[in-house]
C-alpha cells in the first residue's frame, strides 16, 4: 500500500544527501583535469544538483497550478538549496557540500562584481524561512499572486546561477 506523505514529513525527508562518499578520497585535493576520474565525478555530482533543482521547479509550477501553495513555497526553496550546493561544489570541488548552506556560505557563493548578489540570497534566506513557516499552519493562506511571483522570481535566479555555472566550467 502506498504511503501519503505529509509536507512536513517529506520536507523533513528532502534534506538527505544523495552525493556519493568516497573513503580517503578528497576531490579538491586532486588536480583539476577534465581527464580524471575526480573532475567527472564532480562534474557529474554538479549536474546531478543542477538537475534536481530543475526537477523541483517542474513540480513547483504542477504544485500551484494545483492550488497546492505551501508545497510550491518549499519546491521552490528546494530547488533554490540545489543550486546552492551545486554552486557550493563548483567553487570548493568537494562532492560534500553541507546539509543546509548559512547565508555565511551562500553569500560568497553568489556574489559577482556587477549582479545584484545581496537580492539573490536575501531571496535565497527569504525562501528558506518561509518554507520552514509552510510547515506550521498559518492565520494568513498564501495567495496565488504572491506564489506566481515567488515562482518567477525562483525561475529566475535558477536560471542566473544555472548561466554562472556554465560559464564558469568553460574554462
Amino acid at each position: 500500500m502506498a504511503r501519503n506523505w505529509s509536507i512536513p514529513e517529506a520536507h523533513c525527508n528532502h534534506q538527505v544527501d544523495f552525493t556519493p562518499r568516497l573513503q580517503d578520497h578528497d576531490i579538491s585535493t586532486q588536480p583539476r583535469s577534465k581527464r580524471t576520474p575526480a573532475y567527472h565525478m564532480l562534474h557529474t555530482t554538479i549536474l546531478d544538483y543542477h538537475q534536481h533543482a530543475k526537477y523541483h521547479l517542474k513540480l513547483a509550477t504542477i504544485m500551484r497550478n494545483h492550488n497546492q501553495f505551501k508545497a510550491c513555497l518549499i519546491l521552490c526553496d528546494w530547488a533554490l538549496a540545489s543550486m546552492s550546493k551545486a554552486l557550493y561544489i563548483h567553487k570548493y570541488h568537494s562532492v560534500h557540500p553541507p546539509k543546509e548552506l548559512t547565508m555565511n556560505e551562500i553569500l560568497p557563493l553568489v556574489y559577482t562584481d556587477t549582479e545584484s548578489e545581496l537580492d539573490i540570497a536575501l531571496f535565497i534566506g527569504t525562501m528558506q524561512h518561509m518554507s520552514s513557516l509552510a510547515d506550521y499552519p498559518n492565520d494568513q493562506p498564501l495567495e496565488l499572486d504572491n506564489i506566481e511571483k515567488l515562482l518567477q522570481r525562483t525561475e529566475e535566479i535558477l536560471d542566473e546561477l544555472a548561466t554562472r555555472l556554465k560559464d564558469d566550467s568553460s574554462g
